[in-house]
Order: structure tokens, then sequence, then C-alpha cells
């Protein structure tokens, strides 16, 4: 059998869009090993027209690994593992900024990486785009591997053994929701990671930086200078030069490699209903 698939890259350092899948059907050996292939590659693929229902976007997304449990509710008809990310609850009602949801939300406007203040962190994330507004506020990626191939070689010594402490309260207490707000049972299951400051990719063994809004500080150093260090770093790595902005269309399905790349949300609170809905899968050991 002839397998139609093609990868176009979009970006100037990486992201390619997918032509020849159908997300909703059990893919091929073949097809799963030249997605997998795409990522190490171009990091962000981009799947015109896949209108996924819950049980289908759960299913496409366990062809790549062990699910992320959500920190959220169940989705109806779905699996506890989908994140419904969207402006309105499920009555079509605004959500509270304040709320546990809302928090998430906002934070999700700073640049991130999915997951890593999980022992086990995330690997790959998709997200469906299920209700857009007339002008949907775009998605923007950092290629990260890009980032750290563009630094001196004495910058690359100084950073290759770093370790740094990724904590869900660090992100949250940056758009105001502060560590009392959570509940303790949530505050027990994700406590403070150690993640390393680089990663080396296993497909194809490249470096880059492993960052994001979780990131607090290095480990061993005093807290302020390793979160200095860390901030310049996400400035540095999110200059445009490395970065891409995805401009959404209605069943646009994208999928990320979560080990070089990071993502923010861009702003948006207008009057017309967004929804995404959100899957990943997570490491099977930690980095």
């Amino acid at each position: 059998m002839t397998i139609n698939f093609e990868f176009q890259k979009l970006g100037n350092t990486f992201v390619a869009q997918a032509r020849g899948f159908d997300l909703s059907k059990k893919l091929m050996p073949e097809q799963i090993h030249q997605i997998e292939s795409a990522l190490a590659e171009f990091g962000v693929l981009v799947f015109p027209n896949q209108p996924m229902n819950p049980i289908e976007q759960n299913a496409f997304i366990c062809q790549f690994g062990p699910e992320r449990p959500s920190l959220f509710k169940e989705v109806a008809g779905g699996s506890k593992t989908l994140i419904d990310v969207g402006t309105v609850d499920d009555n079509g009602n605004l959500l509270d900024q304040n709320s546990l949801q809302g928090a998430y939300n906002l934070a999700n406007r700073l640049w991130h990486t999915d997951g890593t203040f999980l022992k086990l962190p995330i690997r790959l994330t998709g997200l469906l785009a299920r209700e857009l507004p007339p002008i949907p506020p775009p998605t923007e990626y950092a290629d990260m591997r890009a980032a750290w191939n563009s630094l001196s070689h004495q910058q690359q010594s100084d950073l290759k053994d770093l370790k740094v402490i990724h904590s869900v309260v660090r992100s949250r207490e940056q758009v105001g929701f502060t560590a009392d707000k959570f509940t303790p049972e949530t505050l027990k299951v994700l406590p403070p990671v150690v993640q390393p400051l680089v990663r080396i990719h296993p497909f194809n063994r490249h470096k880059s930086l492993y960052l994001a809004s979780h990131a607090s500080h290095i480990e061993g150093w005093p807290l302020e200078k390793g979160r200095r260090l860390i901030e310049e770093l996400i400035i540095y790595a999110t200059k445009p030069q490395f970065t891409y902005s995805h401009n959404w269309r209605q069943d646009d399905f994208v999928l990320w490699d979560d080990r070089w790349t990071m993502h923010r949300a861009t702003p948006y609170d207008g009057p017309h209903p967004r929804k995404m809905r959100q899957c990943a899968v997570h490491e099977i050991e930690p980095i």
C-alpha cells in the first residue's frame, strides 16, 4: 500500500504542515514512525482539517505513549487525560480567572513547556481547535534547539550541567495564583522536581535548552541569581529568529515535541467563545 503523507516546512528553523493523515483513524506503524521522525526534525506539526471527537483524539495520542493524567475535570464522553482549554465553561459562561482553570489559562500566556513540573514530564502535546472566534488569537512556539546552537561554546559549557527546580506554583504565582490558593492535596501530588537545563533528544542526539515558566531556580544557586539566569534565557530563546506564530483554523490539530520547544497562548478577551481541546503523553522515565 502506498502511504501518501508529506511534511512541508513552515518556519525558519522548525514547524511543518503535515498532509495525508486522518488522525481520527488508527495509524499504521509507518505513519507513527513518520510523525515521530518529523517531530524530531520540525518540533511542531500542523495537521489541518482534523475534526476529532474526544474518543478519537484520546485514541490518537495514546498511540504515542502513556497518557498524561488531567489536573482538571474529565472531558464529557472522552478520557480524563484530555483538557478543555477555552474562555468559557461547559454552559457558555466566562471562566473565573481566580479559579484553578482560570489561572491555568492565564499562565498559558507565559512561555512554557508542558508538564516540566512533573517527575515524568510531558513528551508530546496536541491541541485541537474546536470553536474559534472570527479572528482567532495565535499560539506562538519557540525553537530551543536553535537557541542553544546559537550560543557560544563558552556559554554552552557554562550551562550544560546545570539543574533546575521546576514547580507548578512558580508559573501560577506569576499570574497571581499563589501557593495559598492551591489545595493541600494538589501541592502534595505536585511537589517541586529537578530537571536538566539542557536536554539531549533521544531520536537524533541534538541538544536544546529545556525551559519553562515553571522553572523556579537553579539547583545550588541563590534563588534570585538562578531566576535571573532563567529569565534571561527565556528572553533569549524567544527572540523572533527562534519563534513561529500559528494562525488557527477550524479543526486544526497541532502536535508538538515538548523536549525542545516552548509555546505560549496570546491574549484573547473577546465576546466570542474560544474552545480548544488538549491531549498529551508523558515520558516513561525521569529525564
